[in-house]
């Protein structure tokens, strides 16, 4: 069998074969691999922007996308990375004696529900 490289179609034919190519693959996968493709291209889309105007247009993109939410989504967030921010100033004395505490409270509820019966 002879050996082929893209060097000997011409454009068009090369085209064609891309088409071909792309068809049978998409084809030939299954859901969940389809769905976990698109989980990556949008990824890459959207958390690998580089500069202003990639930012700006990822930004349009998730605008479009969350339409009358993007406020609440926003807020989500703002709210979500507020409560992170502020375990992380906490101290290691301090983490660990909310650990403890939660710890002393699961042990008492642990207790109490063991009286009950």
């Amino acid at each position: 069998m002879e050996e082929f490289t893209y060097k000997d179609l011409s454009e068009t034919e090369l085209d064609s074969l891309k088409d071909m190519y792309i068809s049978s693959r998409v084809n030939n996968m299954t859901e969940i691999d389809l769905r976990e493709f698109v989980k990556e291209i949008i990824v890459d889309q959207i958390k690998g922007t580089v500069g202003n105007a990639e930012e700006k247009e990822a930004w349009e993109e998730i605008k479009d996308h969350f339409s009358k939410d993007l406020s609440k989504k926003i807020l989500e967030v703002k709210e979500k990375c507020n409560k992170n921010y502020k375990l992380e100033q906490k101290s290691p004395e301090e983490i660990e004696f909310d650990r403890r505490l939660g710890l002393l409270k699961q042990q008492q509820e642990e207790q109490s529900s063991k009286d009950m019966w």
